[in-house]
Formats: structure tokens, C-alpha cells, sequence
């Protein structure tokens, strides 16, 4: 009776441990490459998880669960940055959409505030490269990303 008795507690411990460590790398957020557009500054633009939660999509890169082409599925999975597990990758929790910066492996990040911003204004829109604001052709700095 001893010996099972030790042999439980050994397994409860074992068991808190590894829960702790899954804890510890638990991703809040993962992101999918997509949309390469290589214009204004923007390598590819990144969506979050939260991004296709909100158009209803389980998984972007099968096409029996989301409304894509053969194209644009490809795309998102040439989209994955490198050392990138599978096409995913981590975002940070409150990140909508992703962009990095051309030529670069930088990525900025942006709320629904801001991403909304960028998608919803009416003019061509720069990444700033530096700070990540996204600014019209005056410089006025429509979205910024997430801090």
C-alpha cells in the first residue's frame, strides 16, 4: 500500500509539473503569413488567429474550412516566417493583423483599432519602417502598432 501510495504522489507531482511548464508556453495568439504585397514599405501582412475567429474560419489552410483558392491557401503557407512551427507562429494576445516591414524580419503588430484604420482609410497608405506607424502621403500617421 506504501509503495502505491508513493507511486501516486510521484505521478501528482509529475502531473503539477508538467502542467506548470504547458502553462508556460501556452500561445494566446498564433499567426498564419498570407497576402505577400511587397509595396509601401509592407513585405507580407500576418493574421491572427482573433483575425479569422471573426470571419468565422477554423483553419485557413484547409479548404474544406475556409473559402479560399489553391493560390491563396498557397500563398499563406509560403507566408510562414522562418523557424515557424508548421504555418503558425506566436502573435502577441491583442494582435489582430501582423505586417513586416519589406526586405526585413521585422513584424508590427496592430489592435482592431489600428487594423481597422489601416484597412478602412481612403488613401495609399507607408509603413513607416522605423517606428511602424502607418502614414499617408502628407505623413499624417493613420494606425500605430501594438507597443
Amino acid at each position: 500500500m506504501k509503495k502505491f501510495v508513493a507511486m501516486l504522489l510521484a505521478a501528482m507531482i509529475l502531473l503539477t509539473a508538467m502542467t506548470v511548464f504547458a502553462e508556460e508556453k501556452t500561445v494566446v495568439d498564433w499567426a498564419y503569413g498570407a497576402m505577400p504585397l511587397n509595396n509601401g514599405n509592407v513585405g507580407t501582412i500576418y493574421y491572427t488567429a482573433a483575425y479569422y475567429e471573426l470571419e468565422g474560419i477554423v483553419n485557413p489552410t484547409n479548404p474544406e474550412y475556409a473559402p479560399y483558392t489553391a493560390e491563396e491557401i498557397a500563398a499563406i503557407k509560403d507566408g510562414a516566417v522562418e523557424g515557424a512551427e508548421g504555418y503558425r507562429f506566436d502573435a502577441p494576445a491583442a494582435a489582430l493583423i501582423g505586417v513586416s516591414v519589406a526586405d526585413s524580419d521585422v513584424i508590427f503588430w496592430y489592435d482592431a483599432e489600428n487594423a481597422a484604420a489601416i484597412v478602412g482609410h481612403a488613401d495609399p497608405l507607408t509603413l513607416d519602417a522605423e517606428t511602424g506607424n502607418f502614414v499617408t502621403a502628407e505623413g499624417t500617421a493613420v494606425a500605430s502598432p501594438i507597443k
